[in-house]
């Protein structure tokens, strides 16, 4: 099995939050801001989440290795990415 799809996807615990966030603050967004503006705005705000998650958690303890913490912020992001594009679409 691939990583990024066991590690980023199927072990991911938290992923279901990070869709559901998205989804609230691209459609929070829609109100002041256009789609394109939108889905850039809740992008970075999960990037820079993702930054900041990096920044302050001793993500060695919590993942186990920084290959894995990479693994789930990247599968917590195209979860952001693909909830919008559903709702884009």
């Amino acid at each position: 099995m691939h990583p990024i799809l066991k590690y980023g996807f199927l072990n991911n615990k938290w992923l279901w939050f990070h869709i559901l966030g998205a989804a609230f603050l691209f459609r929070l967004g829609l109100h002041w801001l256009t789609e394109q503006q939108s889905f850039l705005a809740v992008l970075l705000i999960a990037v820079l989440w993702e930054v900041y998650e990096y920044l302050t958690s001793d993500i060695e303890k919590i993942y186990g290795s920084r290959k894995l913490f990479f693994l789930d912020s990247l599968g917590d992001i195209l979860g952001s990415l693909l909830i919008m594009l559903i709702m884009v679409l």
